[in-house]
């Protein structure tokens, strides 16, 4: 064989391994499929700008929500944002107004859920008058079904059920739900056997830490559990309230706490759902701080408990793998 035709020889070798990794890591590529691309932020505790930064940066609330707000608006292709309770610190209308003003700006869809901060006791705005202000906006997204939960399909794979777990009746931080709510989430569970679910809740069914203030109370805690664990398609719950980082997985279901962007580490959490293959679904969870590590500083150096609230490094980023039945 002559030079010349053994250099042909190996170059065209050459050109074909080249071309057949570009075709393999396509072939990878195209196997990863996007099926819901959403963001989670929660317990921004909005409040009155006369009030002080502390541990909870209160009097900075408004600024951190606006710019938590800019930097949502910069993630590209996401289907909707979460708020996942405790939207403003005191149930007044005054804040709740400034909430919905400055979260207006947002490129997509919000979807918000009650917290025990945004219910009134006793008179003020209670329930019926928090939802009011968003199911009367124009194009409104939340309680649009004028009850205080609700459900939304943001493709048709996925559903999100949004529960309600406060009470207008007494003051409390602990989570409840009762048999009505109950009966209404199964019809939604069974009207959606087909589709993907995720529950959407303020109070963690699974605490994050221990704690005696926050806990969600029982029978109905186990009651919404079971309930749960018994569909196979529910893919996890995704909650706020204890203001910090948590991922875990328990009967194949994922448990995420997320955390505060009032106080350290003052964070949001941005969720890729991928599925690689028949058998399972991957949730990617990636992590991102509000703008100005000054404020974050003064929040973490006022808490006594900041290694609590921002978890490990795979409470805050971790990609889990989830199996299909």
């Amino acid at each position: 064989m002559t030079y010349k035709k053994r250099f042909f020889y190996l170059l065209c070798l050459s050109i074909f391994l080249i071309l057949s990794s570009f075709i393999v890591i396509k072939a990878k590529e195209k196997e990863s499929k996007v099926l819901l691309h959403f963001i989670q932020i929660s317990d921004t505790h909005l409040q009155n700008p006369n009030t002080k930064d502390g541990e909870r940066l209160f009097a900075s609330s408004a600024k951190l929500l606006a710019d938590a707000v800019n930097q949502i608006n910069e993630i590209k292709d996401l289907d909707f944002v979460l708020a996942s309770g405790d939207l403003v610190d005191m149930p007044q209308k005054k804040l709740v107004n400034k909430f919905i003003d400055i979260t207006m700006s947002l490129n997509y869809p919000l979807y918000v859920l009650l917290g025990n901060h945004d219910v009134s006791v006793g008179g003020g705005l209670r329930k019926q008058g928090f939802t009011r202000k968003f199911y009367k906006l124009k194009n409104a997204t939340s309680f649009t079904n004028k009850k205080p939960y609700y459900s939304f399909s943001p493709n048709e794979q996925f559903t999100i059920i949004c529960l309600d777990g406060t009470t207008d009746e007494v003051i409390t931080a602990h989570g409840q739900i009762d048999d009505t709510q109950l009966e209404w989430l199964k019809n939604e569970l069974e009207a959606n056997k087909d589709k993907y679910v995720i529950i959407a809740l303020h109070f963690p069914l699974i605490e994050p830490y221990k704690s005696k203030t926050h806990y969600f109370l029982e029978p109905g805690r186990t009651k919404l559990l079971d309930l749960i664990n018994s569909y196979k398609n529910v893919l996890g719950v995704f909650t706020g309230h204890y203001h910090a980082a948590r991922l875990f997985k328990i009967n194949n279901k994922i448990h995420n706490s997320c955390p505060a962007v009032v106080q350290y580490p003052n964070a949001f959490r941005e969720i890729t759902v991928l599925q690689e293959d028949p058998k399972s679904i991957i949730f990617d969870f990636k992590w991102h701080p509000v703008d100005g590590q000054e404020l974050r500083d003064k929040s973490k150096n006022s808490s006594k408990s900041w290694a609590l609230t921002q978890g490990s490094k795979e409470d805050r980023e971790q990609k889990i793998k989830l199996k299909l039945y």
